[in-house]
């Protein structure tokens, strides 16, 4: 079982290598609506103020968001097992700035100390994770006392294959409560990914048992969706957004 799941997770990291380009371009080119508009928001909503706070940055990605947590005053460490997003991390000309460093490493075992972060931030991560049980027991471990971690992730109850285009569906409960895979090409403001991508999704009460194995409690949960304004006013986000799209939780080491 170790080793499928291993080989799993290293043909994801073979695919996010080959999509490390294509990323770049779509994040520094503002191209994600589902970011920019949407997601963003609900993320530095949950974080809030971070000044002084030292940040995990887990699957940081070319390292937008640490960026802007260090811009609020954050010591931020992101973490990334793609040596090209890392790559790119650094080579940003903020990426060297004295209060950002940056660790190609997997989220499952992290070469950082324990207990030495207040926050946790998993951005668009856990549906890349084939099984995450092994990347929340080290933020257990990471955390200090009453550290937050906050998850953004593809809604396990309603996202399915091509729902950016609108697509919806049930989906029953034979297959909800298994993990499944969606697995597809990133299609983002008319540019599609290289490499396939599989999307993995677990029923809600997996994570909140394996959260609450690792030694958290969840103190809030969350639905990030459109503003009515952007609902009526841009037909963009009523053909995208045809379902919850997105989950946020936030939860904190007892």
């Amino acid at each position: 079982m170790k080793e499928a799941t291993q080989s799993v997770a290293n043909l994801t990291r073979e695919r996010w290598e080959a999509n490390a380009e294509y990323w770049v371009k779509i994040i520094r080119e503002g191209r994600d609506r589902y970011r920019t508009e949407l997601t963003d928001r609900a993320m530095l909503e949950a974080i809030g103020p971070c000044a002084g706070l030292r940040v995990l940055d887990a699957g940081c990605g070319e390292g937008y968001l640490a960026r802007e947590l260090a811009a609020r005053g954050a010591e931020v460490v992101g973490v990334d097992a793609s040596q090209g997003l890392i790559d790119a991390a650094e080579g940003h000309p903020d990426g060297r700035r004295g209060s950002m460093s940056f660790i190609r490493a997997s989220v499952d075992a992290m070469p950082v100390e324990d207990a030495g972060f207040d926050l946790v931030v998993c951005n668009h991560l856990f549906s890349h994770l084939h099984d995450p049980g092994d990347a929340i027991r080290e933020f257990g471990r990471v955390l200090r006392s009453g550290g937050r971690l906050i998850i953004l992730t593809l809604h396990p109850c309603f996202y399915v294959e091509d729902s950016e285009r609108g697509a919806t569906a049930s989906v029953p409960a034979s297959r909800y409560f298994t993990p499944r895979g969606v697995d597809q090409r990133f299609l983002v403001d008319g540019l599609e990914s290289p490499a396939e991508i599989t999307s993995f999704l677990r029923p809600l009460e997996y994570y909140s048992g394996t959260l609450r194995d690792a030694g958290f409690v969840i103190a809030d949960l969350r639905e990030p969706h459109p503003t009515d304004e952007q609902l009526r006013s841009d037909p963009w986000w009523r053909e995208g957004f045809p379902t919850a799209l997105f989950l946020l939780l936030i939860a904190e080491r007892r």
